[in-house]
């Protein structure tokens, strides 16, 4: 099984060895992203016909789980290891069971990307770690887009709203580390993209708030206030709390508490180093934001190809 690589953040893309593997059909596919996900378990060929034909009598969707597994089990074999004959398929087959091997040498994008929540669910973002940060930033890299954005079914429009839960969670801890490091830039532009998704999410429009400020911006700090207000009343006819109402006035009477503990006070000097601290902020995270298109675009022209957009590159400046 070595070197088979799965993504199912965006579009599902199955490649051994850098290469597509074609020729599933649309229900052994859904059966292999299924086990995928509940990876951490065995499932009971009742459930799982259940499952995945709700709608079939048992004995039908039964066969078709058969023809479903058969076909999986002869796609996804890879080499067999001397000596250890099942390291070397993805599925392992009970009587009356199947799970997903863990022994099987894949990669899994959401595996990998849950791995790193885990890691540091529990820690606030000013108190992350360089190295907790480091694998939230390579997490959030690889949600390309919500969990195989074109499929409608239950189990899998609830995964999809779990894991897009989980990353914005991940943003906003990246949020928080970045204020603590000074990285006001990169965390606006994490904030942003939370945004995109959750419009009325309060939190993040204070945290947004904050770095505007502590960015040297407080004329934008407002504004994101007042972004927060028109939200929260057209989502949910809400007025913010009294917490985001006391960061309103602390940005506005220049108190402001950064991550270390003394009061921030926007820069002196007027309005001109203000604005200079601004557009240097505009372009930071507009670069931010520029590079995260770039990689989904390249994780776009990857699933068009069925090639890795580097690969190509180094095969054209050859």
């Amino acid at each position: 099984m070595a070197g088979l690589n799965i993504r199912m953040f965006g579009q599902v893309s199955l490649q051994r060895d850098g290469q597509p593997l074609p020729g599933l059909s649309a229900k052994a596919l859904e059966l292999l992203c299924y086990l995928l996900l509940n990876r951490g378990r065995g499932h009971t060929r009742e459930s799982l016909a259940c499952t995945l034909w709700p709608e079939t009598p048992e004995p039908v969707s039964k066969k078709y789980l058969r023809q479903a597994i058969w076909q999986l089990h002869s796609a996804l074999v890879g080499p067999v290891p001397r000596g250890d004959p099942e390291s070397g398929t993805l599925l392992a087959l009970r009587p009356g069971w199947v799970r997903i091997n863990p022994q099987a040498g894949w990669w899994l994008d959401v595996a990998v990307f849950e791995q790193a929540y885990d890691l540091c669910r529990d820690t606030r973002g000013t108190d992350l770690t360089d190295t907790q940060a480091q694998a939230l930033e390579a997490a959030v890299v690889l949600y390309r887009g919500d969990l195989i954005e074109t499929w409608y079914q239950d189990w899998c429009l609830y995964e999809r709203d779990r894991l897009q839960q989980t990353y914005l969670a991940m943003l906003e801890q990246m949020m928080g580390h970045c204020e603590a490091r000074g990285r006001f830039a990169t965390g606006i532009a994490y904030g942003q993209s939370i945004l995109r998704y959750d419009p009325a999410r309060e939190s993040t429009h204070r945290n947004l708030m904050r770095l505007h400020y502590l960015a040297g911006n407080r004329t934008t700090a407002l504004r994101q206030y007042e972004r927060c207000t028109s939200a929260l009343a057209k989502h949910f006819s809400l007025q913010p709390s009294h917490e985001t109402e006391v960061l309103s006035h602390q940005i506005r009477t220049d108190g402001v508490t950064s991550p270390s503990g003394p009061a921030t006070s926007a820069a002196p000097g007027g309005d001109l180093l203000g604005g200079v601290h601004a557009r240097l902020d505009s372009i930071q995270a507009s670069l931010a934001a520029l590079h995260q298109q770039i990689q989904q675009e390249m994780a776009v022209i990857s699933q068009l190809t069925g090639r890795d957009v580097r690969d190509i590159a180094a095969a054209d400046s050859r």
